[in-house]
């Protein structure tokens, strides 16, 4: 079961995160002309083939995605709370995040040869969302009470 504190940590990281991916897909849709960006190559990366994600730009689905996460967590601070299917929900959510951001690092890193200061930031908050839902305790299940 994820514990409140870390739900409540993973409530700000979202927020964090979603904030980045709807800034990102603001400017995918045309409301910027120019990102702030530190490494002068987030428009590499936004205008490349790999921005879009199943006919959909990218930052679309992040934003889907820390939305999505988001609603687990409060759900799970609230009437949902100790569910196991809330727990699941969160610890499959939060993996394929990593999973989906680990590739989209690696296309930056050895295919674009650019990175995205705004996506190591979403790449890093996707890490912490997934080091505090701790998929892998509740993907193994529950444990047994120690005897005595």
């Amino acid at each position: 079961m994820v514990n409140e504190t870390r739900l409540r940590g993973i409530v700000l990281i979202g927020l964090l995160g979603l904030f980045v991916a709807l800034y990102l897909l603001l400017y995918h849709l045309g409301f910027y002309g120019a990102l702030m960006c530190g490494t002068g190559s987030c428009e590499v990366v936004q205008t490349s083939k790999y921005a879009r994600f199943l006919g959909q730009p990218v930052p679309l689905w992040g934003t889907l995605w820390y939305a999505g996460v988001l609603v687990l967590a409060f759900l799970g601070l609230g009437p949902s709370a100790g569910k196991r299917w809330l727990d699941l929900l969160l610890a499959l959510a939060v993996t394929g995040g990593l999973l989906f951001s680990a590739y989209l690092t690696g296309v930056e890193l050895f295919i674009l040869h650019a990175v995205c200061m705004w996506c190591v930031i979403s790449a890093v908050l996707t890490v912490l969302l997934f080091v505090l839902a701790q998929p892998w305790r509740i993907l193994r299940g529950p444990q047994a009470p120690p005897a005595g």
